[in-house]
């Protein structure tokens, strides 16, 4: 018995030992820049996700590190994975090549091809289109390294702004009917954010109809900006003494701005090396590719219009590109369902009791700007 024992557990050492071993060699740079090849890019990346579901699987049945709070829809989508559902992500990015922007920014980082990207690690390489604190998934060459950005630049900013008051009081008709529509906000590997809470307009491209017609003045506004970008538009309300920690956004070349609805003093925000906070009725304009991380250090709660634009970087005829690449990053294994989850009802936590109530003044004094 205890000869077969040692066998048993003998020939599971050396499975797992290979294992590490395959994987390990799957990662190096070298190989992967054969195997992420595009002629080999969809294999590759299916190769990836169906060891990464098999490890994951294991290593959450074992109880092991982060692996026991990841949700099993996770594991299913990596374990599933088909090598057709990586085949829109090579064409885009095989079109992503021939944009010039793309191809300054290669040029600048002495790369060939966006597919060369992942193994190169460009945050380490000095130029004006790359940071440290900047390494998003979906890393674009050609677009300026910068965290924070002054909202005059942009032709949207004064229409965005000059609406607040439109903006807060339909803030408020949801704020009063007990927050319907707001739910708990799901990172990607749909771990729960305490304290976080999403009422969502769009999300992945899609519109959340019954949030929009209960926002009808919200949403025509955000339709009619210029470069007006629909991967994730939302209500975002941070409880107080909330945190969420430091996270990157899926690609640089979108701006992300806030229109602060209801910002407490004690509220700030950290974009790579520099700190911000908000000002009620006004715009914070920033890159969410770099590692950002925000606090709510008061007793009310905090909220935001999040939306998104893409970079004036971009000309309007390479736009289109850049779409079709959003989308076919979106529709990874993991990629749907997180847009599964955002769109399942869900409880919020919202601290309604703690929203500060804005006054006839100070919505006032925003219309007369």
């Amino acid at each position: 018995m205890i000869e077969g024992i040692l066998v048993a557990t003998g020939a599971f050492f050396w499975m797992a030992l290979g294992v590490l071993v395959f994987l390990r060699t799957l990662t190096r740079a070298r190989v992967r820049r054969v195997l992420e090849r595009p002629a080999f890019y969809a294999h590759a990346l299916w190769l990836r996700y169906r060891f990464g579901g098999l490890l994951l699987a294991v290593a959450k049945r074992l109880g092991v590190g982060r692996a026991r709070r990841v949700a099993p829809e996770v594991v299913q989508a990596f374990r599933a994975a088909r090598v057709r559902d990586f085949e829109e992500l090579r064409s885009s990015l095989s079109e992503m090549d021939e944009l010039p922007t793309v191809r300054r920014g290669l040029e600048a980082l002495g790369l060939r091809s966006l597919f060369d990207v992942p193994t190169r690690q460009p945050h380490r390489i000095p130029s004006p289109y790359t940071h440290r604190m900047q390494h998003p998934p979906y890393y674009v060459p050609g677009v300026p390294a910068r965290a924070f950005y002054d909202p005059m630049e942009f032709e949207w900013a004064r229409p965005l702004r000059d609406a607040y008051p439109v903006v807060r009081e339909e803030l408020e008709g949801v704020l009063q009917s007990g927050g319907q529509g707001f739910k708990g906000y799901l990172d990607e590997t749909q771990h729960r954010l305490d304290g976080w809470n999403t009422f969502n307009l769009y999300f992945y491209g899609r519109r959340f109809e019954e949030n929009c017609a209960r926002c009808p003045r919200t949403t025509a506004l955000l339709e009619s900006l210029p470069r007006f970008e629909r991967d994730h538009i939302m209500f975002s309300a941070l409880n107080p003494h909330a945190h969420i920690p430091p996270h990157t956004g899926p690609m640089n070349g979108i701006i992300r701005a806030h229109l602060a609805l209801v910002a407490p003093p004690g509220c700030y925000i950290r974009v790579g090396p520099e700190e911000r906070t908000w000002q009620e009725g006004e715009l914070l304009v920033f890159d969410d590719s770099f590692e950002h991380e925000v606090w709510n250090h008061s007793d009310h709660t905090r909220i935001v219009l999040f939306l998104n634009f893409w970079h004036p970087c971009f000309a309007p005829e390479e736009i289109p590109a850049l779409e079709r690449f959003r989308r076919a990053y979106e529709r990874s294994p993991l990629g749907r369902v997180h847009e599964d989850n955002q769109v399942l009802r869900r409880a919020h936590d919202l601290a309604l009791q703690a929203v500060a109530r804005s006054t006839a003044t100070t919505i006032g004094a925003a219309a007369s700007r």
